[in-house]
């Protein structure tokens, strides 16, 4: 059997499983190379050169760091509803029992992680609350299965989150005067993110995200996710700090709206009030 003809049945199976396990991703397989599977991630939604995930829009699709390569994972996203956007971090609490060789009893911290698994780069489980005792005192954390079988222990995610803030607090000090950042809207999550595109490797808008959300910046965070998501194209790290500072002059400069909120009459009469496009203030529309 040719080549030609074992890629076209294996994404034929990938297909079919992941059509039946509509909404859940599934791994297309490993590529040896980045540029490969990144390549296959972006042709994979477009059925660009691969008919099995036809038609245009019938799947959704990203590459992840692997242990032997690029992974490519695949979800059916054609009908309704529509599943969730696939996130950029997840929090969670977990168990901190310290670093030393002797007990040093428990505490709970709360961190904020990539979405995808170290190992294959799977989605990683929801978090769903445990509680345990020790010492005479009740705790809560999370406990969380990621689909694609690895496990996370505690001590591996809170050294993952904690290399992420050392990483993230090196760049700042290494690459911002503080004393020179601005007081607009964007400017501190801006300088963290042009800080942060001078020590990354091939930064994403994904690790905007993941890099903003862990800074405090929570409503950045969503916007660069919602232009992320609205691009055809791929957006970097340096692209979500040009979109903030494009959004800020947006809303400096808007006269469309008040507060964010776009009024109007409706069919029957009442006023209607929905957020505004060209702001995407955090507001919650009303009726």
């Amino acid at each position: 059997m040719s080549t030609t003809m074992r890629t076209a049945r294996r994404h034929a199976d990938v297909v079919r499983a992941a059509r039946a396990a509509r909404g859940r991703w599934v791994l297309v397989g490993v590529y040896g190379s980045t540029g490969g599977g990144q390549s296959a991630a972006r042709r994979i939604p477009l059925a660009e050169q691969l008919p099995a995930y036809g038609p245009p829009g019938t799947f959704e699709a990203y590459d992840a760091r692997h242990d032997d390569g690029r992974a490519v994972w695949v979800r059916y996203a054609a009908g309704l509803p529509k599943p969730e956007p696939r996130p950029t971090a997840m929090t969670y609490r977990v168990c901190d029992r310290g670093t030393g060789r002797g007990y040093e009893g428990v505490r709970v911290a709360t961190v904020i992680v990539s979405a995808e698994c170290p190992c294959c780069g799977g989605p990683r489980g929801s978090a769903v609350p445990h509680r345990f005792a020790e010492d005479g005192e009740w705790h809560t954390v999370d406990k969380w299965d990621n689909p694609c079988g690895h496990v996370d222990m505690y001590a591996s995610v809170l050294a993952e989150y904690r290399r992420d803030r050392e990483l993230a607090e090196n760049a700042v000090r290494a690459h911002i005067d503080l004393d020179a950042i601005g007081d607009g809207e964007y400017d501190e999550p801006v300088a963290l993110l042009k800080a942060l595109s001078l020590v990354l490797h091939s930064p994403s808008a994904r690790d905007a995200s993941r890099f903003l959300e862990l800074g405090g910046h929570s409503e950045a965070a969503r916007r660069v996710e919602e232009e992320r998501a609205a691009r055809e194209t791929r957006m970097t790290l340096r692209d979500a700090a040009q979109y903030l500072l494009q959004l800020a002059a947006a809303r400096a400069a808007c006269t469309d709206c008040d507060g964010g909120l776009v009024s109007y009459r409706g069919r029957d009469g009442e006023f209607v009030s929905v957020r505004c496009r060209s702001c995407r203030r955090e507001v919650t529309p009303v009726a």
